[in-house]
């Protein structure tokens, strides 16, 4: 069930599931400390699937829909050059060398059981382009079926120097991490078609009239007043020297004092050094084609008006709906090794430190302010 900060929203072991990226970033290089311990919240076993060792080789669809043998001699010395290089950063001595007479689809299998075995992060198999590679990650502490929903109609109650402040850092907060606003999900199409298809002959008078508040504030967020609001925060900025203009406020309340302390700590995690969280989008367990895809990072982290009204409510209802014949997908930090990679891979904390300032920041806004 998803809630919302605002509203309240594993280890795959044998991955011999070979894939096609859709995404080229990747969130840097981090230390190495993370301990193999099965996953409570990624319980999809039926994905753990060996490649049989009787198929010689493997087909697939490369990303110009050309049907390619990607199990080749090729293929088998560049993961192996790979593993040996970060087996070397590890120091550690990779306990397989792919020799005999096995067919290059069950070494390549074999490889990838070596490296999994002395790497204490989760590791993938995956095609890009034509060329296998090995993708090294780590789930990072999320909360689950968590929406991320940052709200603009609480401004609506601060005045003067305060409020441009606060205008100007949720500006800047929302294109640091690109994020879009609701209206821009098929989940809030998804809400608006209920509505629309809704029965109103079957309705009292007093479900008539939540219908029809609910209709108008659907059209305010499509064409109205909050879209007009939504659109101008992806504009202009509401003040210059933002830093300066925090420096010099001085707010007239306890509650407007918090909120420019969470201000202040908010900007650490839009500095120019700073990741942006859609960078932690990796699907462990994605497919080219299947029945149904879990909602991407970017549909669960969103501007919105209101994180209360009955539109982001429904959205809430449609995402916990979708979920049910998926998985949650959270931050992951990953990396694909190369025979020239230089560093170990270390996760770093700032999904955990995004998610905890965050509901926070959501809570104080809606229920203190």
């Amino acid at each position: 069930m998803y809630t919302t900060y605002g509203t309240g929203f594993g280890k795959f072991s044998q991955t011999y599931h070979i894939r096609t990226r859709k995404y080229g970033h990747k969130p840097g290089h981090q230390e190495q400390k993370e301990k193999k311990t099965p996953s409570s919240r990624k319980p999809h076993g039926f994905l753990n699937t060996r490649i049989p060792s009787i198929a010689p080789d493997l087909y697939v669809e490369n990303d110009r829909d050309v049907t390619v043998n990607v199990t080749t001699k090729e293929n088998l010395d560049f993961l192996y050059r790979s593993a040996m290089k970060y087996a070397q950063l590890l120091d550690v001595e990779l306990p397989y060398h792919p020799t005999g007479s096995n067919s290059t689809r069950e070494k390549i299998c074999l490889l990838y059981n070596a490296l999994d075995s002395i790497v204490s992060h989760h590791v993938n198999l995956e095609l890009i382009g034509d060329r296998l590679q090995f993708c090294i990650y780590h789930f990072h502490e999320w909360p689950d079926y968590t929406l991320f929903f940052m709200p603009i109609d609480f401004t609506e109650r601060l005045h003067g120097e305060i409020k441009k402040i606060t205008l100007e850092f949720i500006r800047r907060f929302i294109r640091h991490h690109r994020m879009m606003d609701i209206t821009d999900t098929p989940y809030f199409d998804m809400s608006e078609v209920c509505t629309d298809n809704m029965d109103i002959e079957q309705l009292d008078e007093e479900e008539k009239k939540d219908l029809y508040r609910k209709e108008k504030l659907f059209r305010s967020y499509k064409k109205g007043k909050i879209h007009r609001k939504l659109c101008r925060m992806y504009s202009r900025a509401f003040c210059r020297n933002l830093e300066e203009h925090i420096r010099n406020c001085n707010p007239s309340s306890d509650k407007e004092r918090k909120l420019l302390k969470l201000i202040t700590e908010g900007m650490s995690l839009i500095a120019k050094e700073s990741p942006y969280i859609l960078n932690y989008d990796y699907d462990f367990a994605s497919e080219k084609e299947r029945d149904f895809e879990p909602p991407p990072l970017e549909y669960q982290i969103l501007l919105t008006y209101s994180i209360t009204d009955t539109v982001t409510k429904d959205m809430e209802s449609c995402f916990s709906t979708d979920c049910q014949e998926t998985y949650n997908q959270t931050p992951v930090s990953f990396i694909f090794i190369t025979p020239e990679t230089e560093e170990l891979f270390k996760p770093g904390n700032y999904p955990e430190r995004f998610s905890k300032w965050f509901k926070t920041f959501v809570q104080h806004i809606t229920y203190k302010l």
